[in-house]
């Protein structure tokens, strides 16, 4: 058996990562179509145990999964050109307004949608900041803060009980 990289196994690998089963990816790579299903599923899995297909493998996935990977730092980051954005920054100094690819990263990142009609007039819809606040507070726990403030005498006063209600009581002489 091969080892190593070759231009096929090199498929396989890549194939697997994709999602392929391992017999499909063994199908596609080594145009095997004409095999018998029983063959292909030994030759693939026979492979799937290479140690530099395993390794390949194992590379590839963790390249997608770095490029697929979306940190938290930077969730905040686009919600928070949102809520810092300056609608004067869509416009030149002489008042016109800018078209779409004039703008820069942070304003264009801003823009729900825009329309040019016939004439040139363009229109611009934003992202709403109001959502775009509530992602940051809710990561910082604002909400919980502010929600602790908010004083419930209900559940006061069921705090203060400590579990020690002995429920409806029938007075004498009623009932």
């Amino acid at each position: 058996m091969t080892t190593g990289s070759t231009p096929k196994r090199e498929r396989f690998a890549q194939e697997i990562v994709r999602g392929a089963s391992q017999s499909e990816a063994y199908r596609i790579a080594f145009k095997a179509d004409r095999m018998k299903p029983d063959t292909i599923h030994k030759r693939a899995s026979e492979l799937m145990r290479d140690g530099w297909v395993k390794a390949r493998v194992a590379e590839l996935a963790a390249g997608v999964e770095r490029e697929l990977t979306i940190e938290v730092a930077d969730l905040l980051r686009e919600a928070g050109r949102i809520v810092f954005s300056d609608i004067r920054k869509i416009t030149k100094p002489n008042g016109r307004l800018m078209l779409p690819h004039e703008l820069d990263a942070d304003t264009a990142a801003v823009i729900k949608s825009f329309e040019i009609d016939k004439d040139g007039a363009i229109k611009y819809v934003f992202w709403d900041k109001n959502s775009a606040m509530e992602r940051p507070f809710k990561h910082k726990g604002l909400f919980e803060l502010d929600n602790k403030q908010k004083a419930d005498p209900l559940a006061e006063l069921l705090g203060a009980l400590k579990g020690n209600v002995v429920g409806p009581v029938a007075q004498e002489g009623k009932g």
